[in-house]
């Protein structure tokens, strides 16, 4: 999985640039992780027009990352 790329619009929004990406990477519903995402981050957030996931808040593209591997682990432990 390459790591999420993020850019801020204004001071209060982050953008997921590659969300749709990684959705299809990891063959799920983009709905499914942006659920999982928002619950974790405990904000609200909606997909652009552009299939990013736009965020309330600023976020570092680690931050994304740490929430994505216990999305993954979690995923592996319901599958196996």
């Amino acid at each position: 999985m390459r790591p999420p790329q993020v850019l801020r619009e204004d001071t209060k929004k982050t953008i997921f640039i590659y969300f749709m990406d990684l959705c299809k990477t990891m063959h799920r519903q983009p709905e499914h992780v942006m659920t999982f995402l928002l619950a974790e981050l405990g904000i609200s957030g909606s997909l652009d027009g552009q299939q990013r996931l736009v965020v309330k808040g600023r976020f570092t593209p680690k931050f994304f990352e740490g929430i994505l591997r216990r999305y993954v682990s979690k995923i592996h432990l319901c599958v196996t």
